[in-house]
């Protein structure tokens, strides 16, 4: 009976999620390729600006439930970021190659939020890296609020010192 008790709920669980499987709608999946884009003075630093050159691209699937609401979207993206010191000419190329995972909480309106993967990999000759933001961040909320945060992220989203020092 104890073996029962084990085996039974998990053949339930189990023959409930073939079912929802079997009647969700088919997920939809779309490419969108940043041909580039520029934004000058990005950064103000002491004594130059950083103009940023960006181009990428995002590769997205969107499941659904059986009456077609979406219930969770996976975009994987590869970026390219160049900054430019507006006065010395040096350049920083960044490669960014990360995933993010977005999936409804319960009947709500509401997503979790995953980004796995790194944001920010750029490395300067001789000096090595100079801007890394690697691992794995989880939000949830409206406002996106961090409630996990595992790797190493050097680059903070409000931190302009960062890049400032990176091409200095």
């Amino acid at each position: 009976m104890r073996r029962l008790a084990t085996v039974l709920p998990v053949a339930c669980a189990a023959a409930l999620a073939w079912a929802s499987v079997a009647v969700a709608a088919p997920p939809e999946r779309f490419h969108a390729q940043d041909p580039g884009s520029e934004e000058p003075g990005f950064v103000h630093c002491d004594g130059f600006d950083i103009d940023l050159a960006t181009s990428g691209r995002e590769d997205v699937t969107v499941y659904f439930d059986g009456s077609g609401e979406v219930v969770k979207a996976l975009v994987r993206s590869r970026a390219r970021d160049v900054f430019t010191n507006s006065v010395t000419g040096k350049t920083v190329i960044n490669r960014g190659v990360f995933q993010q995972l977005f999936v409804r909480i319960g009947d709500t309106d509401e997503f979790t939020h995953s980004l796995t993967g790194y944001r920010f990999m750029a490395t300067d000759p001789g000096r090595g890296v100079v801007l890394q933001d690697v691992g794995r961040i989880e939000y949830v909320g409206v406002e996106e609020d961090i409630v996990f945060l595992a790797g190493q992220h050097h680059v903070p989203d409000d931190s302009e010192d960062v890049f400032c020092a990176a091409l200095s």
